[in-house]
């Protein structure tokens, strides 16, 4: 039974066990002005509404787990790597589970790891739509492009694992009648990711004012 007095709690889940392969280096690990692209991640989702950041990599991803062992997080090296994003998302959602009980009232937000340019400003413009939002899940729009972070309801976690094995997060509406709330922001920033050399050079030249 959920507790009424306890005011919803909102975690985070940062899938980061890819390879960065078309990148052609730790992409995480790159440096954007005084941080590096994980840093500022983490930096963007520290907010006094977030009750805990967790990122789940790689078991043999020793550079990346150096790199945030002085940080207030919570960081996943399952003994299977994860092969895509919903493993990733649905080995966060155990762990949350197993050490902080969430509640029906409790919710949590994805967002890759390679999305450096997310602004505390930003997050707390999209939380404040969450907390007034009514669906299940909340999307955050572009010019009518879906970006991140996205937002959902502890209840939709048992959804993420009713996915079949070739399924998608995105499969929930889709395919499993699920609605978001598309929520038209004015922040272009949650469409950018990182993917290759010419888009981080991109967001080197975009945002060089912000580093």
């Amino acid at each position: 039974m959920s507790n009424v007095n306890t005011p919803p709690r909102l975690f985070v889940i940062i899938p980061a066990a890819g390879r960065s392969r078309r990148m052609g280096t730790h992409k995480l690990l790159l440096t954007l002005g005084k941080e590096t692209v994980i840093q500022r991640l983490v930096h963007g989702l520290s907010a006094p509404f977030i009750t805990r950041i967790v990122i789940v990599t790689r078991k043999d991803d020793e550079r990346l787990k150096d790199h945030l062992s002085d940080m207030d997080l919570d960081l996943i090296q399952p003994e299977v790597d994860p092969p895509d994003m919903k493993q990733s998302v649905q080995i966060g959602l155990e762990w949350i589970e197993a050490h902080y009980q969430p509640e029906e009232q409790d919710s949590w937000l994805l967002i890759p790891a390679d999305h450096p340019v997310l602004k505390r400003e930003v997050l707390e413009v999209l939380y404040q739509a969450w907390e007034q939002c009514e669906a299940d899940v909340m999307v955050p729009t572009f010019q009518n492009q879906k970006g991140h972070p996205a937002f959902f309801r502890w209840s939709v976690s048992r959804d993420v694992f009713a996915l079949q094995n070739d399924e998608g997060i995105n499969a929930l509406w889709k395919n499993h009648g699920i609605q978001p709330k598309l929520f038209e922001c004015d922040f272009p920033e949650i469409l950018i990711d990182l993917d290759t050399p010419a888009d981080f050079e991109s967001v080197q030249q975009q945002f060089s004012e912000d580093f």
